[in-house]
């Protein structure tokens, strides 16, 4: 676990495994929390990358689980992060298809708000190797605040308006993969959920 410093003192950024870090936090101290939790894609598939053929497993924190599996292990992370969450903060959440549906009814079962369902439409996807359904060209980014009627989320409106050419910021955004430079820990990171 790293404590990574900001030029805003403000700001702790905390890199490391979710099931270890989130246990170690008091409750009620994080304003905002960024997770990428498995996708569970290691199957023994194959995907392309770098226009190579690459096996799609990345280490058993990714195997396959069954729907019920899945959906508890959503639940059970979830509420660790409620747990560690001031009043007011949020969570944001990607993910494919593969989870990110579990992941939406979990946090609504575990009673938080879900705020808005983004899409990240990927400019330069993978090709679909197999041919047999369309390219996988998008993630989802799910936003939501700790509860449904406590909570008052921070937006700022007008920093993200002038972000968009002064017109309302909308839901899609697009955007290139994340680029090689990007991603100078490698398989280390993919195992680790983010917290800020």
């Amino acid at each position: 676990m790293n404590n990574i410093k900001c030029q805003n003192e403000d700001i702790s950024i905390i890199q490391g495994d979710m099931s270890e870090v989130l246990d170690t936090l008091e409750e009620g101290v994080v304003d905002m929390i960024f997770a990428d939790p498995p996708y569970f894609l290691s199957s023994g598939g194959i995907t392309c990358s770098g226009g190579k053929m690459v096996s799609v497993d990345k280490g058993s924190w990714d195997k396959s689980l069954s729907y019920f599996e899945k959906h508890e292990y959503n639940k059970k992370w979830l509420l660790k992060c409620k747990k560690v969450m001031t009043t007011n903060a949020t969570i944001w959440i990607s993910g494919t298809l593969h989870n990110i549906y579990s992941i939406g009814m979990a946090l609504e079962e575990t009673g938080f708000k879900i705020l808005n369902n983004i899409t990240w439409q990927k400019i330069n996807p993978p090709p679909n190797l197999g041919c047999r359904n369309f390219t996988h060209s998008t993630e989802t980014i799910i936003w939501a605040k700790k509860d449904t009627k406590l909570s008052k989320h921070y937006f700022d409106y007008s920093l993200m308006k002038s972000y968009n050419n002064d017109k309302q910021m909308k839901d899609v955004w697009t955007g290139p993969l994340t680029p090689k430079t990007e991603k100078s820990l490698g398989n280390i990171l993919l195992k680790n959920h983010y917290i800020f």
